[in-house]
């Protein structure tokens, strides 16, 4: 996790210098979603099994203190991927009304949110808290929404021998015959 925040920093730092990226690597703003999501997700499941596993060693009472440094670590991650959620869906949305062409790119739309979604159904089972159920029934269904869209344009783009080939080697070969 911790190579994971600083990269997570220096892409953060390169967005704050830098124009975006070509609207091609619109996908890419969503991976950062990934790693977050997963490091909240282990630390709320380490935390959730860790009164267990330190009561079978003999160290009961350090067991509750880890359960809520796990679930105050969860908390924080996930609201720290709300955040790059919110980032990304900006990028897109900017990038949405200029058309994004469709590339094998797109696939990092879908298992970070799916991570992300995990995280809060999990953070909505543990709390008990009506908002991230429910929020995370919305990812859940924004995931299941955006998987259909890649996967149909992947087996179009498949079908019709254009999805595998390389825009700049496709160019180049375009001037070589011209």
């Amino acid at each position: 996790m911790p190579v994971a925040l600083s990269i997570l920093v220096i892409l953060l730092l390169r967005m704050a210098l830098h124009k975006l990226p070509h609207e091609s690597m619109a996908a890419s703003s969503w991976l950062s979603l990934g790693p977050i999501g997963t490091g909240a997700l282990g630390m709320l499941l380490l935390g959730n099994d860790a009164p267990a596993i330190f009561a079978a060693h003999g160290m009961a009472s350090i067991g509750g203190v880890a359960e809520g440094i796990g679930l105050i670590g969860g908390v924080l991650f996930w609201g720290l991927g709300l955040w790059w959620m919110v980032l990304a869906l900006l990028i897109t949305g900017r990038y949405f009304r200029e058309g994004i062409p469709f590339n094998l790119g797109w696939w990092g739309f879908t298992f970070p949110l799916g991570v992300y979604a995990v995280t809060t159904l999990k953070l909505g089972s543990m709390l008990h808290l009506t908002f991230f159920s429910f929020f995370g029934v919305v990812l859940v269904l924004m995931l299941t929404v955006m998987w259909m869209i890649v996967a149909a344009k992947t087996l179009a783009g498949a079908y019709r021998g254009n999805l595998f080939v390389s825009p700049c080697i496709h160019s180049l070969n375009k001037a070589s015959k011209t």
